[in-house]
């Protein structure tokens, strides 16, 4: 097996792994943070994508991710965002 391809069987291991930890989020926010859950399935595709919106970062949050916001009580920027995405920025 070549370098290359150890590192993408790395790299998909890793992003198997982030998919999971994104599911248990989902599942985990369910009941402590309902509200935030619905807004999230309403605003994405399905679950599995709600749950990879919880474990990107993006720029929004300046390089951080959802789940690592609402780690530090930063829930209100996540609804924020959520609110954006699924309202549109003028609401």
């Amino acid at each position: 097996m070549t370098e290359i391809e150890r590192l993408a069987e790395a790299a998909s291991g890793q992003y198997a792994d982030l998919e999971r930890i994104g599911c248990r989020a989902v599942n985990a926010l369910r009941s402590s943070d309902p509200d935030l859950v619905e807004g999230l399935l309403a605003t994405c595709e399905s679950e599995n994508q709600a749950g990879h919106w919880l474990v990107g970062r993006t720029i929004g949050f300046g390089g951080s991710s959802a789940l690592e916001l609402l780690a530090q009580g930063k829930r209100e920027h996540v609804i924020q965002v959520v609110n954006h995405l699924r309202f549109g920025l003028c609401s």
